[in-house]
């Protein structure tokens, strides 16, 4: 395993908890991950000496969601991380909520990564916002994908494809706004009728 170019460490001179440029090192360990080499801190420049520790990544069983399907795959976690229902996972390409976590063959809220069996999460860098449009003679339900810190303000036009739809109400919670904004994520449904592009003769 090649050496880290860069470590987190606390300095010895000037206090500071920070990076540290590696100037040369090297790795090894079989159960655990041991670097030997020479640091420099970022802030003061101080030289140094270091041998660090740090347990052996292992490889988690992750049933990952996403719209209407799930796919098994692992993670790999430091076996003293701890896992907990609600809290963000990062994943190679996005994020992800855990939605549960089994240790010894229970669900539980929260427990280490040595002793997880498995971990249920949900994709959490797209969301899908549902939307209740006015067709004139109809009302029909639609979905849209959007981050989940994108705003939908009361008054705008949101562009479906085939259609566009001007907000006239966003349900958030026990709440209904009929002006301002929210973020997807927040959003329980958005209330629209279709606009009208106007042609030209």
């Amino acid at each position: 395993m090649a050496a880290p170019s860069a470590l987190v460490l606390k300095c010895e001179a000037c206090g500071e908890e920070g990076p540290h440029r590696v100037l040369r090192g090297k790795v090894a360990g079989t159960d655990e991950i041991v670097f030997e080499g020479v640091v420099k801190c970022s802030a003061c420049g101080a030289v140094r000496a270091v041998t660090t520790r740090e347990p052996r990544p292992i490889r988690v069983p992750l049933i990952l969601s996403w719209m209407d399907r799930s796919v098994r795959q692992t993670i790999e976690m430091s076996p003293d991380e701890v896992v907990v229902v609600s809290e963000e996972i990062p994943l190679a390409d996005g994020r992800a909520i855990v939605t549960a976590i089994e240790s010894k063959g229970k669900r539980v809220q929260q427990a280490k990564a040595r002793v997880v069996e498995a971990i249920w999460a949900k994709r959490a860098d797209k969301v899908w916002v549902a939307l209740s449009v006015n067709m004139g003679n109809r009302t029909v339900a639609r979905k849209v994908l959007a981050a989940p810190d994108e705003e939908f303000v009361v008054g705008d036009i949101v562009d479906l494809g085939r259609e566009r739809v001007l907000v006239h109400r966003i349900r958030v919670g026990h709440r209904t706004l009929r002006e301002g904004s929210a973020t997807a994520e927040e959003i329980v449904r958005v209330y629209g009728r279709v606009v009208r592009e106007r042609t030209s003769r």
